[in-house]
């Protein structure tokens, strides 16, 4: 029985961890202690795992003691085993996460952390230093006995975890053989998830380069990062594609929504300032209640000078990635993987790309 109540629930830890992770994950910016960022980003594995370990424990079961590092013999309600809890709960997450702690199974297996408890002035350790502020920290959660602060800590060593998976770079591994059903099926599942247009974009701009290195119809697909502005990037379109003698042949604005009129509209005169001839919209499809006045919009835009089209990105796929065969849409798959990295796309955007690849 003194067990279970000194044992924080691995299950119910993994939920916080996740809970907490996509918070991180999806938040911008986010204020980091810089105690709390040097020890998550410690060159030391050993002090990586215990920061977020101990939080997790504590947070977990707040009547925890957040520097006991064995059990031992005692039978205090604050005594606990974290080496066997990193090894349920917080090894197994890093693995998930491209190892973003390191790789080890049982990372409290080293000299450091086979004592009873954290030491105030630890001797004999590499990286003393690091010790030290890692005893400070997670003592003043101690002391303050807050779950509310607990949970900022807690969050505040993800933040710093997370600026260290940014960095990561990830492996992705494209089947040896690609149908269109599966492609579409990979890129469908891939875009139901909300990015802020992120996804979309790097998926078009993938697309695009594909047909332009099978068909020969332009030379250059040029894109910007999706935070940049219209105006910052001078650009016709979220896309452009460039023909040899750097001509504009073709601007795309890419949409994971329904089209509106307002698109239209401020796409058109954007189009009208470098004279564009071609300019598709890939989105799904149109506002019905916008339906008629967009394609009334469309045919006196063609009558001014000006092409409009709008394809969904099942459509282009569907018929681009028949006419380039296999060997195209592999290609494409790839494509995507570089666009993602290249444009510092969010590591969840990255890190999904991988899992959907791995699933195929």
């Amino acid at each position: 029985m003194a067990e279970n109540r000194t044992s924080p629930d691995a299950d119910l830890a993994r939920e916080l961890l996740d809970e907490l992770w996509e918070i991180v994950t999806q938040e911008e910016g986010g204020e980091i202690d810089p105690d709390i960022a040097r020890l998550a980003g410690s060159r030391y594995v050993a002090i990586r795992y215990c920061l977020p370990t101990q939080l997790l424990g504590k947070l977990t079961d707040p009547k925890l003691d957040c520097l006991c590092l064995q059990k031992g013999g005692g039978d205090s309600d604050s005594l606990w085993d974290p080496r066997s809890f990193a090894t349920k709960v917080i090894a197994p997450w890093s693995v998930e996460n491209q190892g973003v702690l390191g790789t080890s199974p049982d990372p409290y297996v080293g000299k450091p952390l086979r004592k009873p408890r954290l030491e105030e002035n630890p001797r004999n350790v590499k990286g003393e230093e690091e010790w030290v502020l890692l005893y400070r920290v997670l003592n003043e959660v101690e002391q303050r006995g807050s779950q509310e602060y607990t949970r900022l800590c807690m969050l505040q060593t993800l933040r710093g975890i997370h600026q260290k998976f940014a960095e990561l770079v990830f492996e992705y591994i494209v089947p040896e053989r690609v149908s269109i059903k599966q492609t579409e099926r990979l890129i469908g599942e891939f875009l139901s998830e909300g990015s802020g247009g992120d996804r979309g974009l790097s998926v078009a701009a993938a697309l695009f380069e594909t047909f332009g290195e099978y068909f020969g119809i332009y030379k250059e697909v040029k894109r910007h990062a999706i935070n940049a502005a219209d105006q910052a990037t001078g650009m016709a379109g979220d896309i452009e594609c460039i023909g040899g003698g750097g001509e504009l042949r073709l601007a795309i604005e890419v949409k994971e929504r329904n089209l509106t009129l307002a698109d239209v509209t401020s796409a058109i005169l954007k189009a009208r300032k470098v004279s564009l001839r071609e300019l598709l919209f890939n989105a799904p499809g149109a506002n019905p209640s916008e339906n008629e006045e967009i394609a009334e919009l469309f045919a006196r835009t063609w009558a001014s000078g000006t092409n409009l089209y709008r394809l969904s990105i099942d459509e282009l796929i569907r018929v681009g990635l028949s006419l380039t065969g296999e060997s195209g849409r592999r290609d494409f798959l790839e494509n995507v993987g570089k666009q993602l990295d290249e444009y510092g796309t969010q590591p969840s955007n990255r890190q999904r790309w991988k899992e959907l690849l791995e699933g195929m």
